[in-house]
């Protein structure tokens, strides 16, 4: 089993951020709602203000929706690539800096056949796009048969971001090689008609282990540079878990 770092993950912080504000506007309301009956207002306020939190719960509740699909889909990926043989190591959620410029990446694989980038996504339905499309998009079918049309931005340009931020990290402590960044769908429920001829676009069926078995390097990484890379990467989520603890204290001293 390969060696796992999971780093800070704000997709998660978000969400139980939005789960307590949800949890948080019922529980007050409830004590407004009684104020009112005492106050006898409920007939001239109560309709509007349930109105009010009613539309701001299903709001906050699809942003939950859509970030515990994101989790789904990481947690997914991650549970099959840690199975990788013990030489790999495995980065979950590593924020990078390069520039001045953050890159929150799904994960990083480091290993003796190269350094790997992979983007998740837990989309179902048809998938369709082209590498030079500004937009992919993704067509579902509701459940009472109804069938629309998703565009989000294509992955693989994300991809190319996120692999070039690293690959400015790794040149600063002397690993200068070929960075191979992918796209990963991991949801079973998922169509692929997307491609890019430099970002392999993989789904369950073409997993990343089956991908690396058949993968020809031009030249393996040795165990130094290995260690450099992990060393480097690591360095990254610390200085992450510095910069977090800074902007806390920056906002309790400014309370």
């Amino acid at each position: 089993m390969a060696k796992v770092y999971k780093a800070h993950n704000p997709l998660r912080v978000e969400t139980y951020r939005y789960i307590t504000i949800i949890s948080g506007l019922w529980l007050i309301s409830f004590f407004i709602f009684v104020l009112m009956d005492v106050l006898e207002i409920m007939q001239y306020f109560g309709y509007g203000y349930l109105c009010f939190v009613c539309l701001m719960s299903g709001y906050l509740g699809r942003k939950v929706r859509i970030n515990l699909n994101g989790l789904t889909g990481e947690g997914r990926a991650l549970k099959i690539v840690k199975n990788l043989p013990p030489d790999y190591t495995v980065f979950s959620n590593v924020t990078l800096s390069f520039e001045e410029q953050e890159s929150e990446t799904d994960l990083i694989i480091v290993g003796k056949k190269g350094v790997f980038l992979i983007e998740v996504k837990n989309h179902n339905g048809v998938i369709t796009g082209k590498p030079d499309d500004k937009r992919w998009v993704q067509f579902k079918e509701t459940k009472l048969g109804g069938k629309y049309a998703n565009p989000f931005y294509n992955p693989t340009k994300q991809v190319k971001t996120h692999v070039y931020r690293l690959s400015g990290v790794l040149k600063e402590v002397g690993y200068s090689y070929w960075i191979q960044g992918m796209v990963y769908f991991v949801n079973p429920l998922v169509e692929v008609k997307a491609f890019s001829n430099q970002i392999p676009v993989l789904t369950l069926d073409k997993s990343f282990k089956s991908f690396l078995a058949e993968y020809e390097p031009k030249r393996e990484v040795t165990k130094t540079e290995q260690q450099l890379i992990v060393s480097s990467i690591r360095q990254q989520i610390a200085d992450e878990k510095q910069r977090i603890k800074t902007k806390q204290h920056i906002e309790k001293k400014g309370n």
